[in-house]
Parts: C-alpha cells; sequence; structure tokens
C-alpha cells in the first residue's frame, strides 16, 4: 500500500491563502480552501485539438447535470516538504504538474512573501509532432468569503489581480471565514480575464473571449468569472500571489507582512518572486533534500508523513513585523479560531527549533506583551491574544477565570523559554522577560502539583482536577525554567515535586490520568522536556514504563488519549516516541498515524484530533474537527 494523503497541498501560504485537493485525483473535485469552501482552478490540456481535463471541474456549480470533459489520467502524485508533484499520462504525453511554495525557514523574506508557484512540463511519448495548448483558470471566489460578494477584475503592471469590489481590510475575524479583502494576482504574460463560458469555448475549440477589465463593472461571484492563460508552451510557469494590504490588527495597529522589510512594496516583490523564480526554486530542491535526510532515518511512515505535514504547520501562520520584530502569529484552524494562542505555540515548536528559532520568539512577543498589559488582568499567562487576524487581546473562555488554562499556559511558556534558549544557545530572551516568568515560575510552584479542577490544552475533555499529565508539566516546567536562569529554589522545588509523583501517580505500568483515579491512566507527553533539555527530574523507568503501557494499549490508528475515550492526538502520539530508544514502538506507532491519514474517510488537510479504532476525524459540527493547524509542528521533535 503506498501513501494516500488525506488530503493534497497546492498553495500554501497562510491561512487565508491556501488552496488544496480533498481527492485521489486532482480531477476528481473542485480544488478547496483549507475549510472545505471551494476555491476554484481548472487544468486543461490540448492535444491536437482534443481536450483532456488534469485538475478541477468545469462545471462550478451542480444544480444541473453536466457531463465533465475526459481525463489525461493520473498515475502518480508525489509530496515533498514545499513541493508537490502530479504526473499525468496517455499514450501522446506525459505532463508533470507542479505546486511548490518556498516555505524556507531559514530565509524569512522568501518564507513570508504571499506567493506560490505553479509550473509544468510536458513529454512527448510516441515520437510524433503535436499542437498542444494547456490552459489554467483560478476563479474569482478565492478573493471572497461568500459568493453574493461582488469582484472587481483589472490589469496591473506585471499580472492580472481580482478582489472584493468593497476593500475593508482585516473587518472581521472567525474560524470557518476566508479573507473578503485584498487581491489575488497571476503574474504570468498570458493572463486574462474570463468569464463563465470562457473554459467552455476552450472545449468547444472557439475563441476565448477576453473580457475588458477598463471600466468593467464589478459582478457577484456567483457569476464565475476568472483569471485565466493559455499557453502553447511544453514547459511553463504561473504565479500565484495575493495581497492583503495589512496582515493582522496587532493591539489597535494595522500592521503588514514581513516582506515589506526586504521588498517595500507588493508590487516590488511580485517582480521578485517571478525574476527569481530558478534561484528560489534551487533553495527549495536543496531545503528538501535536507530535511528528507533527516526524516528517513527515523523510519519511512515518519518521512512520509513530515513530507506532507511541512507545509500545513507553517502555512497555519502569518508572519509580519512589528518594530523591526518578527511576529509568526498562528490561527487555531477549526478550533475557534484564535491568534497566538499559546497551547498550539507548546505543541508546535520542534519544528521551529529545529529550523529557526527566530521563529519560537515571533511566537512568543504576542503573548509576553499581552500578559505585560493592564489588560491582563490573572496571575497566570494567558491562552491567546484575539482571534484570527485581530491580535488585540485574550477572547478564549470569555475571560471568565473557571474556563482559564492557569497551570497549563504558565507550563506552556516556561518550557517554551527553556528550549528557545537551548537550542538558539542563549538564554538573551528568557533573562529579558525574567520577571514576568518569574511570577509564572512562582504560580506553578504554588499550584502547579496538584491541579485543581481546570481546562488543560486537551480542553475539549473537559475540566479535570487533579491532572497527573497537567503536573508533570508544571514539574518539568519549573525544572527547566530553574536551570535556565539558575535559580535554585525552583530546581529543588521541581525535584521535589517530581520524586512525590513517582510516588503517588505511578502504576506498575505508566501512570494514573488523575490521582484521584486508580483506575485511569493516560499519555504523559509533558515529560519528553525532562530528557530532550537534559534536566534529569525523573528516571529512565518512567519511560519505559509509559511505553510499555502505551504498548499495550495501541490501537490500529494509534494509542488513545487516554482511559477516557478513544480519540487522540497526533501531536502528543509523536512525542512519545522520543521517550526511549525503542524504534520498534516508534515504527509502530507511527505506521499506525500514516494508515490514519491513508485510510481516513475525511478528506481533510491532516486533523490532529482523531479516532484511535476508527479512520474518523472528530468532528464538533457538520463541517468541521481540527484541521490544518499547526499543531503539526510537534512531528518534528524526532529530529531535535
Amino acid at each position: 500500500m503506498s501513501f494516500r494523503p488525506s488530503a493534497v497541498p497546492l498553495i500554501t501560504v497562510d491561512p487565508y491563502f491556501s488552496i488544496w485537493s480533498f481527492a485521489d485525483h486532482l480531477y476528481d473535485d473542485h480544488t478547496r480552501h483549507w475549510t472545505g469552501q471551494r476555491n476554484g482552478m481548472l487544468g486543461l490540456i490540448k492535444i491536437d485539438g482534443v481536450t483532456y481535463r488534469f485538475m478541477g471541474k468545469v462545471e462550478a456549480f451542480g444544480e444541473r447535470y453536466y457531463a465533465e470533459p475526459q481525463v489525461i489520467p493520473q498515475i502518480k502524485v508525489e509530496i515533498q516538504p514545499l513541493t508537490t508533484i502530479y504526473t499525468f499520462a496517455n499514450e501522446q504525453v506525459e505532463l508533470t504538474l507542479k505546486f511548490m511554495t518556498p516555505l524556507l525557514p531559514d530565509q524569512l523574506h522568501i518564507l513570508s512573501r504571499p506567493a506560490s508557484y505553479i509550473t509544468y512540463d510536458i513529454a512527448i511519448r510516441d515520437g510524433q509532432e503535436h499542437n498542444i495548448e494547456v490552459y489554467f483558470d483560478v476563479s474569482g471566489e478565492c478573493c471572497i468569503n461568500t459568493m453574493d460578494q461582488k469582484v472587481v477584475f483589472r490589469r496591473g503592471a506585471d499580472s492580472v489581480y481580482c478582489g472584493n469590489a468593497e476593500q475593508e481590510p482585516l473587518n472581521a475575524s472567525g474560524d470557518h471565514i476566508r479573507i473578503d479583502w485584498g487581491y489575488l494576482h497571476v503574474a504570468h504574460p498570458g493572463a486574462f480575464v474570463s468569464d463563465y463560458d470562457g473554459r467552455h469555448h476552450f472545449l468547444a475549440n472557439k475563441e476565448v473571449v477576453r473580457v475588458d477589465t477598463e471600466g468593467e463593472t464589478a459582478l457577484p461571484a456567483s457569476e464565475y468569472r476568472c483569471i485565466a492563460l493559455i499557453s502553447d508552451k511544453l514547459s511553463d510557469t504561473i504565479c500565484l500571489a495575493y495581497d492583503d494590504i495589512k496582515s493582522i490588527e496587532y493591539f489597535g495597529e494595522q500592521i503588514d507582512a514581513y516582506y515589506k522589510k526586504e521588498y517595500g512594496t507588493f508590487d516590488n516583490m511580485l517582480k521578485h518572486a517571478v525574476s527569481d523564480f530558478e534561484q528560489v526554486r534551487s533553495l527549495a530542491s536543496e531545503f528538501e533534500e535536507k530535511l528528507n535526510g533527516e526524516t528517513a532515518k527515523v523510519n519511512r511512515y515518519y518521512a512520509d508523513i513530515a513530507a506532507l505535514a511541512y507545509r500545513q504547520t507553517i502555512a497555519a501562520h502569518k508572519l509580519v513585523l512589528h518594530e523591526d520584530e518578527a511576529l509568526f502569529l498562528s490561527k487555531e484552524c477549526f478550533s475557534n479560531g484564535c491568534i497566538a494562542t499559546l497551547d498550539v505555540t507548546y505543541p508546535s515548536i520542534p519544528l521551529f527549533l529545529k529550523y529557526n528559532p527566530e521563529l519560537v520568539k515571533g511566537m512568543l512577543r504576542p503573548i509576553l506583551k499581552y500578559a505585560r498589559s493592564d489588560a491582563w488582568k490573572f496571575d497566570f499567562a494567558p491562552h491567546d491574544c484575539g482571534q484570527y487576524p485581530l491580535c488585540n487581546g485574550q477572547v478564549y473562555g470569555d475571560n471568565k477565570l473557571e474556563d482559564q488554562m492557569p497551570v497549563e499556559e504558565c507550563g506552556n511558556m516556561l518550557l517554551s523559554v527553556a528550549a528557545l534558549s537551548r537550542y538558539e544557545g542563549s538564554n538573551e530572551f528568557a533573562l529579558k522577560e525574567k520577571e514576568l516568568l518569574d511570577k509564572w515560575a512562582d504560580y506553578l510552584t504554588e499550584f502547579g502539583y496538584d491541579p485543581g479542577n481546570q481546562l488543560c490544552t486537551d480542553d475539549f475533555a473537559g475540566h479535570l482536577a487533579h491532572n497527573c499529565n497537567l503536573s508533570m508539566k508544571a514539574i518539568v516546567a519549573l525544572g527547566a525554567y530553574g536551570k535556565l536562569v539558575q535559580e535554585e529554589k525552583y530546581v529543588r522545588a521541581a525535584q521535589a515535586m517530581a520524586d512525590r509523583w513517582s510516588a503517588e501517580a505511578r502504576k506498575e505500568e505508566g501512570s494514573l490520568l488523575a490521582f484521584d483515579q486508580p483506575d485511569s491512566w493516560s499519555i504523559k507527553y509533558n515529560i519528553v522536556w525532562d530528557k530532550l533539555l537534559g534536566i534529569g527530574l525523573f528516571d529512565q523507568e518512567v519511560y519505559e514504563s509509559e511505553i510499555r503501557l502505551y504498548s499495550q494499549k495501541m490501537n490500529r490508528y494509534g494509542l488513545p488519549l487516554d482511559s477516557r475515550s478513544d480519540y487522540t492526538k497526533l501531536d502528543w502520539l509523536a512525542w512519545t516516541t522520543v521517550f526511549t530508544d525503542n524504534g520498534e514502538y516508534s515504527e509502530r506507532l507511527y505506521k499506525s498515524i500514516w494508515d490514519f491519514i491513508s485510510e481516513t474517510v475525511e478528506r481533510v488537510p491532516i486533523t490532529d484530533w482523531y479516532y484511535s479504532s476508527t479512520p474518523h476525524q472528530v468532528k464538533y459540527s457538520r463541517y468541521t474537527g481540527f484541521q490544518n493547524r499547526t499543531v503539526l509542528g510537534g512531528l518534528y521533535i524526532n529530529l531535535l
């Protein structure tokens, strides 16, 4: 059995500019935004007057029957960290189609460019001469949230672009929404505006009418006008880019994407994105080779998963610039849409610790800024800074004390800062924030060992008192922070707590879910930093005992999160694989995740919350469950 992605990344820039294939074959369905809403792109190839479909569907609306054109069979899809490669072939030609978004972690000016590339190459298979044309279009629906919104199309110096007729940047926040401000650009010499009949004219070998954009009236997106192009080249490149005008509202100030530090304007960025494509493609190939080489050393299942998860992990963020500092702001996709969520940052940091710790700083800065403000009234760390893209202050739990995560977020911050300092090789960031971090360390010293009835990051499970995993987070966080800032009082407190925990939470195999539930158990993913940061609070036998229990509890698609339910969390599963050097356990665990992704019936960007016995995502509404979330950065913990 080969690896079958649950969804295939095509255009993956940020939470708004994000287009995927939710199907086995690129022509089986419309291309879609990560939310599942159609963001249509169409690809056709005409060979000697006969047209074949290779991407999307011609008929946008399903109210009436329409016989879709024949396809050129897809024979392969390959997922690389930055590139998706499709291969199609018939007796006459072989078509290779590549989607590449250069999310280079050590080149922030390139990573932040809102530009993505589609390239194709045609090889003649039968040795004959053929007249060949390739048709591509992208719908104006990609720049609005609802189909009743009106879209205008215009021609610029280097592109054709479209956008909402009523521009109100950063006008709304939410989870299940798409962007409805800014402009979608297609940079290609042959780009033009076409109405809905244009694709049908191409199929019928008629002249495709170009819509005059000068003085053109805005029409609802439901009219389905597109930016299109027709190329007679055997190889060509299309650059798609999105100018969001302003990217994030940051405590009342509308701020720009990070790339403007390097390029000044969107137009200048787009010129460079087109002109330096070959150089960027080379850099992307080098990075892919490096990452693939490292993941392959773990096991083959892990390598497949890590390649698929990479673009999702990064493109669930927006990289912006504020007062000459990078801010790397996550969106909690389909789990309330919060921005800069600390307990989303915490599981995601392994990828960024490995390849650019500056991005970890960019995730932590908003929380620290907010916690220093008069708006934050609590003695513990905040959960979030708002709802994407409005980073103006916490919204989680309506800021009611009973719905907060006090121990969770204090532990997350201390552990994230300690890990940052370790992998960056400097404690400068921690020392700058020491007053605030000391306050949260003191909170854990007092309240961390036996947490009261409160939420943790696994908030879908509800409130839980005496949570042993949350206790472990507090213990390891205190030990890590104490060692980092050389405060013996925290180290001593952590060791005393760890000794007590080993006496009160451990079972014959594994350990309790809660101190007062003797027949329970749970995954102790928070212990991983005791090992990785070299703190040494827990004996190796604690790790080995956990792994023995997990091996007994493993289901077809992984290990349940705890004894309360069959569901699991992919990021926490990954963290258990570095508890010991047990390669057999690691391969078995990653094989179970590989199987889930390959067999799940929910064809969406990788979900991190699913059932371990059945191939189903956990859904909390008709259309929504955790997906496209940056927590998959936790997968890369094996590379630390």
